[in-house]
């Protein structure tokens, strides 16, 4: 088996990139694929109550993406662009930057001439910013940030995209990105779920930067992962266990709760857990705490791709994601999402 990213290519027309979100979230489009009979379905996400069955144990990440641009002026007076990453404590946060000239440790980032962050650190591509500000780490960028959009989205972002590119169940804070199989769900659809005697579990794994990411290495195996934070409670594990015993179906909404259960069982973890997740899931991982993937169509040569082609097997999903090419399904986060059945 190849680890060679450029084996994970695809070709994508630009006009199946979603550059925008539908007016109603269930209107996309769900292929429903069949991994073990071979069989595509095409159907409105909105029915996806009728694939559900009693007893079937949804796992959803209610993670809540921050308006994490923030664009200020350095001491020189120059403009820096900073992309929250993660928050390291209270007061202080790694971002991602962009500027011309890297700013200077110890000197002050200021919006209208308001210094809003101390430099305390400098990498590569991050820097450590310690707030100066009188407001909390988020509430500076719920004032001054913008919707963090995916660079393929060739547009600014518009208050509509602050809950478009949010789930209706979100609740904590920390996301540069939303989870965005999730983002299909309305609040009735989750009721009807519910009604039908499914059940519903919500871990929190907060999305990085270190999850889109380009792979820019030719093999795979050396493309660093880095960390995000997980914080789940025991109560999921207790669920999974009862499920696998009623051999009912259990499914990871979206590649990030994968990642976070699949961590976890590698890791022998059962109880509640508060920490980093750092798990590279590619072809090649068997997975053991879940059977069934709802995931939307991710970029070619990405993390996010390896993931799902190791759920459902290299060759089916590409065969998948040439079909709903050829059938008008929307790409990326603005985009459908597919329902991957592996029981």
């Amino acid at each position: 088996m190849t680890t060679l990213i450029s084996s994970y290519n695809y070709d994508l027309p630009d006009d199946s990139i979603a550059s925008s979100p539908l007016d109603q979230r269930s209107d996309s489009k769900l292929l429903h694929y069949n991994l073990r009979e071979s069989h595509y379905e095409d159907q409105k996400f909105s029915k996806l109550i009728d694939i559900l069955n009693k007893g079937d144990l949804l796992i959803m990440n209610n993670t809540k993406v921050i308006p994490a641009r923030i664009h200020l002026h350095k001491a020189s007076g120059g403009k820096i662009e900073i992309l929250f990453n993660r928050r390291i404590n209270q007061d202080s946060i790694e971002v991602i930057f962009s500027s011309s000239r890297r700013p200077i440790i110890n000197s002050y980032l200021s919006i209208e001439n308001q210094r809003i962050f101390k430099v305390l650190d400098i990498s590569r591509k991050c820097l450590v910013l310690l707030k100066v500000s009188d407001d909390s780490i988020f509430s500076i960028f719920e004032k001054y940030g913008q919707t963090p959009l995916p660079k393929y989205i060739k547009r600014p972002p518009t208050d509509s995209d602050k809950n478009k590119y949010q789930t209706v169940y979100a609740e904590h804070n920390g996301s540069v990105a939303a989870p965005t199989a999730g983002l299909h769900f309305t609040k009735k659809m989750i009721k009807k779920v519910l009604d039908a005697g499914v059940i519903i579990k919500y871990l929190t794994l907060h999305i990085s930067y270190n999850t889109f990411k380009p792979i820019l290495v030719d093999d795979y195996l050396e493309h660093d992962i880095g960390e995000e934070y997980l914080k789940i409670d025991k109560s999921i594990f207790s669920a999974i266990k009862v499920a696998k015993e009623n051999g009912s179906r259990i499914i990871s909404v979206g590649t990030t709760v994968a990642r976070s259960l699949e961590f976890c069982s590698m890791n022998g973890i059962e109880d509640s857990y508060e920490g980093p997740v750092n798990i590279f899931i590619h072809p090649g991982h068997r997975f053991t705490s879940i059977n069934c993937l709802i995931t939307n169509f991710h970029l070619p040569k990405s993390s996010l791709l390896l993931l799902v082609c190791a759920f459902g097997g290299k060759k089916n999903i590409i065969n998948a994601y040439k079909y709903a090419v050829k059938n008008n399904y929307r790409f990326y986060s603005y985009g459908d999402s597919m329902f991957l059945e592996n029981i």
